[in-house]
């Protein structure tokens, strides 16, 4: 049985192209952060828009499909002896994949060609994306295959989870490639799940839920696994009694067990949006392709053209501060904000009326792309706590952005070397140059100065859309899920999300999130494999920091 709490997709949702369109809509959730203390000033209300996907897929039909794994570092920091290192979850992100790519690699030793998820090549570039790898060789940065999660300090043309210029999402993988011709699976829609029910404290028998306004009760035959994304899991243990213990008394929730659940929030943050500006006219006005009717036939006929767009064209990854894993991306947009003069992105990011007349109306009508720099590994550190005991209220998300001093420096690194980029050779045959009008409320400092920047980035502050974190795993005392991602001192609950991501890895996180899921139904099928469906009264017992293999 599956329980979600939106609906059902539809063939619009396949076009990548429309991804911006999704959010704020019926299919997307709509978290807003609290207001920001060192961050977000040119937002509405200091506040970040988070989209999540509230529909069959999840955030998987919302999100712009770039498929990059980070790398092998980021996994070894997971590890747990031969659990969770690099050969462990290198052998999932193959098993997931089935990639149909040709650019850069189908080399068979790192991609997988057999998995439900398929990968691809993007099926429609502009002539960005070839001068941004052209001016990246030109400063010594090669083009790699950075799939292969060893290669880095060079760029990639992107790779999606697409199949014949359309979206692959979770869904689409689970319906006509896992489940196909199957009947041991149920969907439930426009359900919303409120809390996991526990026997004696520990052990999960159902869900209590919600539906059309009739609240009900569904028992699980084995385990429950909850996938409700970084803030809706959180939610949902929290609202069972699973979390801190103050907090939970705080809105009168009888505390079960006692973990940091909703701690360790992390997000990749981001920056520089319609920074640059071109002499080439670009073909992704939204405007001139939905009256296109051309685009809309070679499309659904082909599965090509701009329609099979998904937003980023390139990508990049670099060691800024020298350490193993890369500190940087860059993703490289051949729009900005203003390209569509106000009509959708600039109420989906919630950018401040001020900010949007002052800085960026000037700029319609130019042709304006975006190389964005993207912090990889913030050490700032966010929470998600419940706003009352109330399952239809959305929680508090406060990722506390830029509140360490190191990813400011980051990401200043990042504008920096944009800067070296756009003063190549080949940027220049297309007329770049770097917008430079003053941010509001950076009017005092000197343009392109360290302190310019800083406070550039601090208004300009931009979710990646990548949060992680808050049921992490692990087996210390900071840690929500164990290894098998069993939620500590519970039977039988599960949690396989990005979630339970420790740290964040050097990329978007789509292809980690489907890594997680792939191992993480290993794990649960091979649990009840050993227990033959019975309790493990032990785990109860023995101290968290014992590992039971």
């Amino acid at each position: 049985l599956l329980i979600e709490a939106g609906g059902e997709s539809s063939s619009v949702f396949d076009i990548p192209l429309t991804s911006p369109l999704m959010q704020q809509s019926y299919a997307d959730w709509k978290y807003i952060t609290v207001s920001q203390k060192d961050a977000c000033y040119g937002m509405i209300n200091k506040q970040s828009r988070w989209p999540a996907g509230k529909i069959i897929g999840g955030t998987s039909r919302l999100n712009y499909m770039i498929y990059l794994r980070g790398h092998k570092y980021d996994y070894e920091k997971w590890g747990h002896g031969n659990d969770w290192n690099y050969k462990d979850i290198f052998y999932y992100f193959k098993k997931s994949e089935n990639f149909v790519g040709t650019k850069m690699s189908n080399d068979s030793s790192y991609h997988g060609t057999e998995g439900p998820v398929y990968v691809s090549d993007m099926k429609f570039q502009t002539v960005l994306a070839n001068k941004v790898m052209e001016a990246g060789e030109e400063l010594g940065f090669k083009v790699l295959d950075l799939n292969d999660m060893t290669s880095s300090n060079g760029f990639m043309p992107v790779q999606v989870t697409g199949y014949n210029g359309a979206r692959w999402s979770t869904d689409r993988a689970l319906k006509q490639r896992l489940c196909k011709g199957r009947d041991n699976l149920k969907i439930v829609t426009n359900t919303l799940v409120e809390k996991v029910l526990l026997k004696n404290g520990y052990e999960a028998i159902g869900v209590q839920y919600r539906r059309s306004g009739v609240r009900g009760i569904v028992k699980a035959k084995k385990s429950i696994v909850l996938s409700a994304g970084t803030v809706g899991t959180a939610k949902i243990l929290l609202l069972s009694g699973i979390g801190p213990k103050n907090h939970l008394l705080q809105h009168n929730i009888q505390p079960l067990v006692n973990l940091p659940v909703g701690d360790n929030l992390q997000d990749h943050v981001t920056t520089g949006l319609d920074l640059i500006i071109i002499n080439e006219t670009l073909p992704v006005s939204s405007d001139a392709i939905l009256k296109s009717l051309f685009e809309a036939y070679n499309y659904f006929i082909n599965g090509k053209g701009v329609m099979t767009h998904a937003g980023s064209e390139v990508v990049g990854l670099f060691h800024v501060k020298k350490e193993p894993t890369p500190d940087l991306q860059l993703m490289v947009i051949p729009a900005g904000i203003s390209s569509d003069a106000g009509v959708v992105l600039k109420k989906a990011m919630g950018i401040s009326e001020k900010v949007w007349q002052e800085y960026f109306t000037p700029l319609v009508g130019e042709q304006v792309v975006s190389i964005i720099p993207t912090l990889l590994h913030p050490k700032s550190r966010g929470y998600v706590r419940l706003r009352s005991s109330n399952p239809k209220d959305s929680p508090i998300i406060n990722p506390k952005y830029l509140t360490h001093p190191y990813d400011i420096q980051i990401l200043i690194k990042g504008l920096k070397l944009i800067q070296k980029l756009i003063k190549t050779k080949s940027f220049a045959k297309i007329g770049a140059r770097l917008y430079d009008k003053s941010m509001p409320g950076c009017e005092k400092f000197n343009f392109s100065t360290d302190v310019y920047w800083e406070c550039y980035v601090k208004h300009l502050t931009l979710t990646a859309y990548h949060p992680v974190g808050t049921c992490k795993m692990g087996h210390d005392d900071s840690s929500v899920v164990d290894y098998n991602l069993r939620v500590h001192q519970t039977n039988r609950l599960h949690v396989i999300d990005a979630s339970i991501m420790p740290t964040m890895p050097s990329a978007n996180i789509n292809a980690a999130v489907m890594m997680i899921a792939e191992k993480g139904a290993d794990l649960i099928k091979f649990i009840w494999h050993i227990n033959k469906q019975s309790c493990h009264f032990m785990e109860i017992f023995i101290p968290r920091t014992t590992t039971l293999a």
